[in-house]
Protein backbone atom coordinates (compact mmCIF):
# COMPACT_ATOMS: atom_id res chain seq x y z
CA UNK A 1 0.00 0.00 0.00
CA UNK A 2 1.23 3.56 -1.12
CA UNK A 3 1.84 6.27 1.32
CA UNK A 4 -0.87 8.84 -0.40
CA UNK A 5 -3.17 5.59 -0.87
CA UNK A 6 -2.57 4.84 2.91
CA UNK A 7 -3.31 8.70 4.01
CA UNK A 8 -6.51 8.99 1.83
CA UNK A 9 -7.62 6.01 4.06
CA UNK A 10 -6.83 7.34 7.05
CA UNK A 11 -8.32 11.04 6.78
CA UNK A 12 -11.78 9.06 5.15
CA UNK A 13 -11.44 7.26 8.67
CA UNK A 14 -11.40 10.33 10.52
CA UNK A 15 -13.74 11.37 8.12
CA UNK A 16 -16.05 9.14 9.19
CA UNK A 17 -15.98 9.05 13.12
CA UNK A 18 -16.48 12.98 12.76
CA UNK A 19 -19.69 12.20 11.08
CA UNK A 20 -21.27 9.62 13.43
CA UNK A 21 -19.96 11.11 16.46
CA UNK A 22 -21.29 14.68 15.99
CA UNK A 23 -24.42 13.73 14.40
CA UNK A 24 -25.16 11.22 16.70
CA UNK A 25 -24.69 13.68 19.52
CA UNK A 26 -27.14 16.17 17.86
CA UNK A 27 -29.89 13.70 16.86
CA UNK A 28 -29.01 14.12 12.89
CA UNK A 29 -29.91 11.11 11.81
CA UNK A 30 -33.64 11.28 12.41
CA UNK A 31 -34.23 15.06 11.63
CA UNK A 32 -32.71 14.51 8.24
CA UNK A 33 -33.45 12.70 4.70
CA UNK A 34 -31.00 10.36 2.87
CA UNK A 35 -30.21 12.91 0.29
CA UNK A 36 -29.34 15.30 3.22
CA UNK A 37 -27.15 12.69 4.91
CA UNK A 38 -25.40 12.34 1.88
CA UNK A 39 -24.28 15.79 1.84
CA UNK A 40 -24.06 16.14 4.74
CA UNK A 41 -21.46 13.19 5.13
CA UNK A 42 -19.77 15.05 2.12
CA UNK A 43 -19.31 18.00 3.45
CA UNK A 44 -17.67 16.30 7.01
CA UNK A 45 -15.08 14.26 4.36
CA UNK A 46 -14.53 17.41 3.20
CA UNK A 47 -13.31 18.96 6.02
CA UNK A 48 -11.73 16.02 6.57
CA UNK A 49 -9.71 15.74 3.66
CA UNK A 50 -8.25 19.75 3.73
CA UNK A 51 -7.51 19.55 7.74
CA UNK A 52 -6.41 15.89 7.36
CA UNK A 53 -4.10 16.40 4.31
CA UNK A 54 -3.27 20.31 5.62
CA UNK A 55 -1.94 18.59 8.55
CA UNK A 56 0.31 15.38 7.04
CA UNK A 57 2.08 17.79 4.97
CA UNK A 58 2.58 20.41 7.40
CA UNK A 59 3.92 17.18 9.64
CA UNK A 60 6.17 16.14 6.60
CA UNK A 61 7.62 19.63 6.44
CA UNK A 62 8.14 19.42 10.12
CA UNK A 63 9.50 15.84 9.68
CA UNK A 64 12.07 16.91 7.17
CA UNK A 65 13.80 19.48 8.93
CA UNK A 66 17.24 18.72 11.11
CA UNK A 67 16.15 18.60 14.81
CA UNK A 68 18.69 18.81 17.43
CA UNK A 69 18.62 15.74 20.50
CA UNK A 70 17.18 17.99 22.65
CA UNK A 71 14.51 19.70 20.56
CA UNK A 72 11.68 17.23 21.86
CA UNK A 73 9.73 19.93 23.41
CA UNK A 74 10.60 22.39 20.58
CA UNK A 75 8.96 19.97 17.98
CA UNK A 76 6.05 19.36 19.76
CA UNK A 77 5.26 23.09 20.83
CA UNK A 78 5.74 24.01 17.30
CA UNK A 79 3.48 20.60 15.88
CA UNK A 80 0.75 22.08 18.02
CA UNK A 81 0.97 25.39 17.89
CA UNK A 82 0.86 24.90 13.80
CA UNK A 83 -1.54 22.41 13.76
CA UNK A 84 -3.86 25.15 15.31
CA UNK A 85 -2.53 27.49 13.01
CA UNK A 86 -3.51 25.54 9.80
CA UNK A 87 -6.76 24.08 10.97
CA UNK A 88 -8.00 27.70 12.00
CA UNK A 89 -6.91 28.69 8.41
CA UNK A 90 -8.33 25.50 6.64
CA UNK A 91 -11.81 26.10 8.58
CA UNK A 92 -11.76 29.93 8.22
CA UNK A 93 -12.00 28.74 4.26
CA UNK A 94 -14.38 25.65 4.10
CA UNK A 95 -16.79 27.52 6.51
CA UNK A 96 -16.57 30.10 3.98
CA UNK A 97 -17.34 27.95 0.93
CA UNK A 98 -20.26 26.04 2.33
CA UNK A 99 -21.97 28.88 3.72
CA UNK A 100 -21.39 30.98 0.83
CA UNK A 101 -22.31 27.91 -1.56
CA UNK A 102 -24.67 26.00 0.31
CA UNK A 103 -26.57 28.79 2.29
CA UNK A 104 -26.22 31.24 -0.59
CA UNK A 105 -24.25 34.18 2.17
CA UNK A 106 -22.22 37.30 0.60
CA UNK A 107 -18.61 37.71 1.89
CA UNK A 108 -20.09 40.29 4.18
CA UNK A 109 -22.61 38.15 5.80
CA UNK A 110 -20.13 35.32 6.24
CA UNK A 111 -17.56 37.61 8.32
CA UNK A 112 -20.28 39.06 10.93
CA UNK A 113 -21.89 35.83 11.62
CA UNK A 114 -17.98 33.87 12.24
CA UNK A 115 -17.32 33.58 15.18
CA UNK A 116 -14.78 31.20 17.01
CA UNK A 117 -17.62 29.09 18.67
CA UNK A 118 -17.40 27.14 15.02
CA UNK A 119 -13.87 26.65 15.46
CA UNK A 120 -14.05 24.61 18.95
CA UNK A 121 -15.60 21.11 17.79
CA UNK A 122 -12.96 20.80 15.01
CA UNK A 123 -10.32 22.04 16.77
CA UNK A 124 -11.41 19.63 19.49
CA UNK A 125 -10.70 16.52 17.03
CA UNK A 126 -7.94 18.02 15.37
CA UNK A 127 -5.37 18.45 18.64
CA UNK A 128 -6.60 15.37 19.49
CA UNK A 129 -5.47 13.87 16.60
CA UNK A 130 -1.90 16.08 15.92
CA UNK A 131 -1.70 14.23 19.95
CA UNK A 132 -2.13 10.90 19.00
CA UNK A 133 0.05 11.39 16.01
CA UNK A 134 2.94 13.05 18.28
CA UNK A 135 2.55 9.74 20.47
CA UNK A 136 3.31 7.63 17.01
CA UNK A 137 6.06 9.95 16.48
CA UNK A 138 8.00 9.83 19.12
CA UNK A 139 7.68 6.31 19.91
CA UNK A 140 8.32 5.02 16.63
CA UNK A 141 11.75 7.44 16.85
CA UNK A 142 12.45 5.73 19.77
CA UNK A 143 12.20 2.52 18.58
CA UNK A 144 14.25 3.25 15.52
CA UNK A 145 17.18 5.10 17.93
CA UNK A 146 17.25 1.81 19.84
CA UNK A 147 17.49 -0.09 16.44
CA UNK A 148 20.27 1.63 15.47
CA UNK A 149 22.03 1.83 18.71
CA UNK A 150 21.44 -2.04 18.80
CA UNK A 151 23.20 -2.23 15.13
CA UNK A 152 25.74 0.18 16.01
CA UNK A 153 27.07 -1.78 19.31
CA UNK A 154 26.56 -5.42 17.59
CA UNK A 155 29.23 -3.84 14.44
CA UNK A 156 31.13 -2.93 17.25
CA UNK A 157 31.25 -6.11 18.83
CA UNK A 158 31.65 -8.29 15.81
CA UNK A 159 34.44 -5.99 14.80
CA UNK A 160 35.92 -6.62 18.40
CA UNK A 161 35.26 -10.55 17.82
CA UNK A 162 37.12 -10.31 14.76
CA UNK A 163 40.36 -8.78 16.12
CA UNK A 164 40.78 -11.47 18.76
CA UNK A 165 40.11 -13.98 16.37
CA UNK A 166 42.74 -12.48 14.02
CA UNK A 167 45.20 -12.33 16.89
CA UNK A 168 45.43 -16.24 17.13
CA UNK A 169 47.06 -16.82 13.72
CA UNK A 170 50.29 -14.81 14.70
CA UNK A 171 50.21 -15.74 18.46
CA UNK A 172 50.02 -19.77 17.23
CA UNK A 173 52.91 -18.75 14.79
CA UNK A 174 54.93 -16.79 17.23
CA UNK A 175 54.94 -19.46 20.00
CA UNK A 176 55.84 -22.50 17.67
CA UNK A 177 58.58 -20.90 16.36
CA UNK A 178 60.36 -20.28 19.65
CA UNK A 179 59.41 -23.85 20.00
CA UNK A 180 61.27 -24.51 17.06
CA UNK A 181 64.14 -22.48 17.33
CA UNK A 182 64.84 -24.08 21.17
CA UNK A 183 64.29 -27.49 19.60
CA UNK A 184 66.80 -26.33 16.52
CA UNK A 185 70.02 -26.21 18.92
CA UNK A 186 68.97 -29.10 21.19
CA UNK A 187 68.28 -31.51 18.58
CA UNK A 188 68.42 -30.65 14.91
CA UNK A 189 66.58 -34.05 13.66
CA UNK A 190 64.16 -33.50 15.59
CA UNK A 191 63.61 -29.74 14.76
CA UNK A 192 63.10 -31.05 11.14
CA UNK A 193 60.37 -33.30 12.30
CA UNK A 194 58.92 -30.83 14.34
CA UNK A 195 58.90 -28.69 11.05
CA UNK A 196 56.92 -30.98 8.57
CA UNK A 197 54.64 -31.45 11.25
CA UNK A 198 54.19 -27.73 12.48
CA UNK A 199 53.35 -27.43 8.74
CA UNK A 200 50.09 -29.94 8.81
CA UNK A 201 48.73 -28.33 12.47
CA UNK A 202 49.28 -24.65 10.71
CA UNK A 203 47.27 -25.67 8.14
CA UNK A 204 44.43 -26.43 10.66
CA UNK A 205 45.05 -22.64 11.98
CA UNK A 206 44.57 -21.10 9.10
CA UNK A 207 41.60 -23.56 8.03
CA UNK A 208 39.60 -23.05 11.83
CA UNK A 209 40.93 -19.52 12.57
CA UNK A 210 37.70 -18.15 11.07
CA UNK A 211 35.10 -19.82 12.22
CA UNK A 212 33.10 -19.11 15.54
CA UNK A 213 32.61 -22.48 16.80
CA UNK A 214 33.92 -25.79 15.30
CA UNK A 215 32.91 -29.70 16.40
CA UNK A 216 34.83 -30.31 19.84
CA UNK A 217 36.03 -33.68 18.07
CA UNK A 218 37.80 -31.62 16.21
CA UNK A 219 39.46 -29.19 18.26
CA UNK A 220 40.93 -32.64 20.48
CA UNK A 221 42.06 -33.58 17.62
CA UNK A 222 44.03 -30.63 16.63
CA UNK A 223 45.50 -30.71 20.80
CA UNK A 224 46.28 -34.39 20.58
CA UNK A 225 48.63 -33.11 17.17
CA UNK A 226 49.83 -29.96 19.05
CA UNK A 227 50.85 -32.05 21.84
CA UNK A 228 52.61 -34.25 19.85
CA UNK A 229 54.45 -31.47 18.98
CA UNK A 230 55.32 -30.79 22.21
CA UNK A 231 56.65 -34.21 23.00
CA UNK A 232 58.71 -33.85 20.20
CA UNK A 233 60.55 -31.28 22.05
CA UNK A 234 60.30 -32.26 25.47
CA UNK A 235 60.42 -36.23 25.31
CA UNK A 236 59.42 -37.62 28.86
CA UNK A 237 59.05 -34.44 29.86
CA UNK A 238 55.68 -34.20 28.89
CA UNK A 239 53.01 -36.39 29.25
CA UNK A 240 49.22 -36.06 28.25
CA UNK A 241 45.59 -37.39 27.84
CA UNK A 242 42.68 -36.56 25.44
CA UNK A 243 39.68 -38.52 25.19
CA UNK A 244 39.12 -40.45 22.28
CA UNK A 245 35.28 -40.67 22.56
CA UNK A 246 33.01 -37.89 23.29
CA UNK A 247 29.49 -38.14 25.36
CA UNK A 248 27.81 -36.07 22.67
CA UNK A 249 28.86 -35.60 18.86
CA UNK A 250 27.35 -32.74 18.40
CA UNK A 251 29.25 -30.25 21.20
CA UNK A 252 30.78 -27.25 19.92
CA UNK A 253 33.89 -25.24 21.20
CA UNK A 254 35.82 -21.95 20.40
CA UNK A 255 38.80 -22.83 17.83
CA UNK A 256 41.97 -23.03 19.07
CA UNK A 257 41.10 -22.29 22.87
CA UNK A 258 42.30 -25.93 23.82
CA UNK A 259 45.93 -24.59 22.05
CA UNK A 260 46.08 -21.34 24.22
CA UNK A 261 45.40 -23.54 27.41
CA UNK A 262 48.29 -26.54 26.72
CA UNK A 263 50.65 -23.46 25.90
CA UNK A 264 50.13 -21.91 29.25
CA UNK A 265 50.42 -25.02 30.92
CA UNK A 266 54.07 -25.05 29.31
CA UNK A 267 54.95 -22.06 29.66
CA UNK A 268 54.53 -21.77 33.25
CA UNK A 269 56.14 -25.08 34.23
CA UNK A 270 59.60 -26.46 35.12
CA UNK A 271 59.30 -29.78 32.30
CA UNK A 272 61.90 -32.46 33.45
CA UNK A 273 62.17 -36.41 32.73
CA UNK A 274 62.13 -36.69 36.55
CA UNK A 275 59.21 -34.56 36.74
CA UNK A 276 57.41 -34.44 34.09
CA UNK A 277 54.21 -32.19 33.00
CA UNK A 278 50.89 -34.15 33.32
CA UNK A 279 48.25 -32.67 31.11
CA UNK A 280 44.69 -34.45 31.18
CA UNK A 281 41.73 -33.23 29.15
CA UNK A 282 38.68 -35.19 30.01
CA UNK A 283 34.51 -34.35 30.65
CA UNK A 284 32.76 -33.93 33.45
CA UNK A 285 29.37 -32.97 34.61
CA UNK A 286 28.96 -31.22 31.39
CA UNK A 287 31.98 -29.10 31.30
CA UNK A 288 35.91 -29.90 29.36
CA UNK A 289 38.41 -30.25 31.80
CA UNK A 290 41.84 -28.85 31.35
CA UNK A 291 43.92 -30.17 34.05
CA UNK A 292 47.34 -30.32 34.71
CA UNK A 293 50.18 -30.50 37.89
CA UNK A 294 51.89 -27.50 39.39
CA UNK A 295 55.51 -26.79 39.27
CA UNK A 296 55.78 -23.69 38.79
CA UNK A 297 59.04 -21.90 37.01
CA UNK A 298 61.24 -19.61 39.22
CA UNK A 299 61.32 -16.65 36.42
CA UNK A 300 58.41 -16.87 33.99
CA UNK A 301 58.91 -15.77 30.64
CA UNK A 302 57.92 -12.80 29.13
CA UNK A 303 53.90 -12.88 28.87
CA UNK A 304 52.33 -11.66 25.76
CA UNK A 305 48.63 -11.87 27.94
CA UNK A 306 46.72 -13.03 25.48
CA UNK A 307 45.56 -16.57 26.15
CA UNK A 308 43.20 -16.69 28.68
CA UNK A 309 41.91 -13.27 28.06
CA UNK A 310 41.61 -13.71 24.71
CA UNK A 311 39.14 -17.07 25.12
CA UNK A 312 37.39 -15.34 27.91
CA UNK A 313 36.12 -12.25 25.82
CA UNK A 314 35.94 -14.40 23.14
CA UNK A 315 33.30 -16.48 24.85
CA UNK A 316 31.45 -13.29 26.43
Amino acid sequence: MSKLTKNILITFFIGVVIFLMDNGATGGFSSKSINELLVNFAVYQLYSFAIGFSNMYFFEYLNKRQWNEGDGIKRILIGFIGSVVVTIGCLFFLNMFTDMYFDGESLSEFLKEESFNRYKFSLWITLTVVAAFHVFYFYKKAQEKKVKESQIVAKNETAKFESLKNQLDPHFLFNSLNVLTSLIGENPNQAEKFTTKLSKVYRYVLEQKDKDLIPLEEELKFAKSYMELLKMRFEDGINFSIPEILSNSDLKIVPLSLQLLLENAVKHNVITSSNPLEINIYEEKGYLVVENNINPKASLEKSTKVGLKNINQRYS
